[in-house]
């Protein structure tokens, strides 16, 4: 609701009284009213009884013991300024009717009622002054108990007869009250009622004014502005209510919340100035981590470009004087063999450390570029098992190639498919037992639709090569641990070998340059399947090189 339509509190008090206030009063004056009215009425009614009365005490003394009415018309009676009398025959009944409503009336509320005799209104003239018309029925009854008691009609004459008695009318009283008492009366009343409400509305209306204004509206308006002034931001100011009532508990209530307020800012304003001061420092060590970790990959890199020329060359030369005792026409030193065998044997694993650093940096660093080219994965999984058959003929270990027919040519960077599932192969046979055996596999999977499960009848688009082990396996929750940086599962199976922990982490990292992904199944003394996921045609993304580095295939181990 916009607010240009709301009503405030104060206005609501106000139309909401007011309405009562009126309501009220005009409840209660009607009640006055009515009852003013009513009193004027009944006290004319019994002005025109008695008059009527006295009216028939004076016909019956005047009439003849014969009880016979009279044959002629009733003359009306005495007449003065106040009131007349008219006596309406039976003999006229029927005339009088059309002339006189009043009369037709009364008529036909006798005839109706033949135990009643009373019959009143009070109407106004044209002169809109009141004028009292009365009716008196009297019947056969009535005249017989006048003549005998010659007397005025007693209250109890009026009580209701048997209605199976026959007691026809004689005539009818009119009686006519023009009575300036009663009009003054019924005008005074109406005067005093209005002004009493007039008076007693203004009364009531400036008592819920001064109420509201004062008792309610007042406190609400200084919690209000001191509302205001707090959602502008000024935490120091107080409410001050002296009511003693609600208004000023909440008026404490509410100081009591500013003051808890303006010391948690205070204390939010203390820590955030702490958090500033570690900011600034956190920013400067990240500043310094970053350019200690750039110098590291600079170094790493380099150091590992400079190791990696001599020990190429150490590598050579051992190998060299390995063929050269084991050529000579006098018998091989044994002693010498072995040691040119672990000369090559910890060369060779130096230098697979350092390939791995290498990769790891250009990783890290970003520039680690993807060459896409066409690759026959049969021939690429054929070498490679090739390549491992001699390590896994010392542990006595049995390798298999499983291949689906047909499959196509991949376009990936071939050095990086390899580098993984050489490393696959190259766990699988160094953490299976002897006698154990160690399968190479590779198969086509269908393209799914989007939303849908894959359907044999689609093309497919990826290909996935498996390296599955009878080894002691992985448990479940180490599936994740295992590709992180340095990491070796902890147990008596690992520690018989040596490893960087490098290998699946660089595994995993050349598998997302591939577009690919790594999956693996296993369970502790169930094996390990790792399963490198590529897609068919890979999308040539390079990035520049670190200068004067050329990229050799790593056999790094986990």
């Amino acid at each position: 609701m916009s607010n240009s339509v709301r009503i405030s509190l104060a206005n609501k008090c106000q139309l909401l009284f007011g309405a009562a206030v009126l309501l009220i009063i005009t409840a209660a004056l009607s009640v006055g009213w009515v009852r003013m009215q009513t009193l004027v009425r009944e006290g004319q009614q019994e002005a025109a009884q008695k008059l009527a009365e006295v009216w028939l005490s004076g016909f019956v003394e005047a009439e003849d013991a014969a009880f016979v009415p009279p044959q002629r018309p009733i003359q009306p009676g005495q007449r003065d300024e106040h009131a007349t009398f008219r006596a309406v025959p039976k003999a006229d009944f029927d005339p009088a009717i059309a002339d006189d409503p009043f009369f037709a009336a009364a008529l036909d509320y006798f005839a109706s009622r033949p135990d009643r005799r009373h019959f009143f209104r009070m109407v106004s003239d044209e002169d809109g002054k009141t004028v009292c018309l009365y009716a008196r029925a009297v019947r056969e009854s009535d005249l017989l108990r006048l003549r005998q008691a010659k007397a005025p009609i007693p209250p109890t004459a009026s009580k209701l007869e048997p209605a199976s008695i026959p007691n026809p009318l004689e005539f009818v009283l009119l009686i006519s009250l023009h009575s300036d008492l009663a009009h003054r009366q019924l005008m005074l009343n109406r005067v005093y009622i209005v002004a009493a409400g007039l008076l007693a509305g203004l009364l009531a209306i400036g008592t819920f004014w001064f109420i509201t204004t004062r008792i309610i509206l007042s406190p609400v308006r200084v919690l209000r502005d001191t509302a205001a002034k707090i959602s502008e931001g000024d935490l120091a100011i107080r409410s001050d209510i002296n009511t003693g009532d609600e208004f000023e508990q909440l008026s404490d209530m509410f100081n009591t919340m500013l003051e808890n307020l303006k010391r948690n800012q205070d204390q939010l304003r203390s820590i955030n100035k702490s958090l500033d001061l570690k900011l600034g420092e956190l920013a400067e060590a990240n500043v310094t981590l970053y350019e200690a970790n750039k110098i590291k990959g600079e170094f790493l890199a380099n150091v590992s470009h400079e190791l990696r020329t001599p020990l190429n060359s150490i590598i050579g030369f051992a190998e060299v004087l390995e063929e050269s005792i084991k050529t000579a026409p006098e018998p091989a030193n044994e002693k010498q063999l072995r040691y040119v065998s672990n000369i090559i044997a910890s060369s060779r694993q130096l230098l697979d450390l350092i390939n791995d650093l290498l990769d790891l940096a250009k990783i890290e660093a970003g520039r680690m570029d993807v060459r896409v080219s066409s690759l026959s994965v049969a021939d690429t999984c054929e070498g490679l098992i090739n390549l491992i058959r001699p390590q896994a003929e010392k542990r006595n270990i049995k390798l298999t190639l499983s291949l689906e027919p047909n499959i196509p040519l991949v376009q990936t960077d071939a050095g990086k498919f390899q580098q993984i599932i050489f490393n696959f192969l190259s766990n699988a046979v160094k953490f299976t037992p002897p006698e154990g055996s160690v399968t190479l596999s590779a198969k086509l999977l269908p393209a799914p639709k989007a939303g849908q499960p894959r359907e044999g009848a689609e093309p497919p688009a990826e290909v996935c090569v498996s390296v599955a082990d009878t080894g002691p396996g992985i448990p479940v929750d180490q599936h994740e641990r295992i590709f992180e940086k340095f990491t070796q599962l902890d147990s008596t199976v690992t520690r018989e070998h040596s490893g960087t922990g490098l290998g699946l982490t660089i595994s995993r990292e050349l598998a997302h340059l591939l577009q690919g992904r790594i999956e693996l199944e296993s369970d502790l003394g169930k094996g390990a399947t790792f399963s490198l996921i590529i897609p068919l045609s890979l999308e040539p993304k390079t990035v520049p090189l670190m200068p004067d580095l050329a990229e050799t295939p790593s056999t790094s181990k986990a």
